[in-house]
């Protein structure tokens, strides 16, 4: 009887750690993205999904996948700092979505997600 008992027991803490385990992935995923503006005045944040467009003229390499560039919503400008590889699709005023969190006045991305050019539209 104790047998079945630590089975019952192991399945159920293993079945409760898949469900914790895929809550905390879809989580990160479904958090609404904010617009600059929402940001801008912020002194720091957790992680969050920033929506804008790239000022053009702003994109600057610093680095090996070390990116910096302004991003607006046509109100207001944040500062970012992107690592990572860009998306092919990325133009010189492309609009994206970016994750990170922002310090010191400037936004620390870790993902970048750009939006569908236009001129695939039409």
């Amino acid at each position: 009887m104790k047998k079945i008992d630590t089975r019952i027991l192991i399945g159920v803490l293993v079945i409760i750690f898949v469900l914790a385990l895929g809550y905390s992935t879809v989580n990160n995923y479904l958090i609404e993205y904010k617009t600059v503006s929402e940001v801008s005045s912020l002194t720091s944040t957790g992680i969050i999904w920033v929506n804008g467009t790239i000022v053009e003229g702003t994109f600057e390499t610093t680095g090996t996948n070390e990116y910096t560039f302004g991003l607006t919503d046509g109100a207001e400008t944040i500062n970012v700092n992107y690592i990572g590889q860009l998306p092919s699709t990325l133009g010189t005023k492309a609009e994206v979505v970016i994750m990170g969190s922002f310090k010191d006045s400037t936004f620390h991305a870790t993902k970048l997600i750009s939006k569908c050019p236009t001129k695939y539209e039409g």
